[in-house]
């Protein structure tokens, strides 16, 4: 492990926190309270909010997988490359107006320098 291990988890938390919070806030709840029969039903409620705070939490396992001693680095390369991708490729649907691209990618970034280096 290294600094930028412990830099890119640092954002990954900060950006696990900002993800619940602020989706919630500005996505999920607006969504589910749109006045249509499918998105009324509990069950399509709860697996929104089930779907959308799980990544959260799978977020925090990427940030643990990071810093933890004897991890694979396999596991740390796979880890970078996964999180690089994820923000591209929400740079390109987004179209770069998403702030979540940038991130995502930075992150992926000082994890795979952090093997590097």
């Amino acid at each position: 492990m290294s600094v930028l291990h412990i830099i890119a988890a640092s954002l990954i938390i900060f950006a696990t926190i900002f993800h619940s919070v602020m989706g919630e806030k500005k996505l999920i709840a607006p969504t589910l309270a749109v006045d249509d029969p499918f998105i009324q039903a509990p069950m399509t409620q709860g697996i929104t909010r089930f779907g959308w705070h799980s990544a959260s939490g799978f977020f925090l396992l990427t940030a643990l997988t990071i810093v933890l001693p004897d991890v694979p680095s396999l596991l740390i390369w796979a880890t970078g490359g996964l999180w690089i991708i994820l923000g591209i490729t929400n740079l390109i649907i987004m179209k770069a107006k998403h702030p979540g691209g940038f991130l995502l990618s930075l992150i992926g970034l000082l994890i795979l320098a952090g093997e590097v280096l």
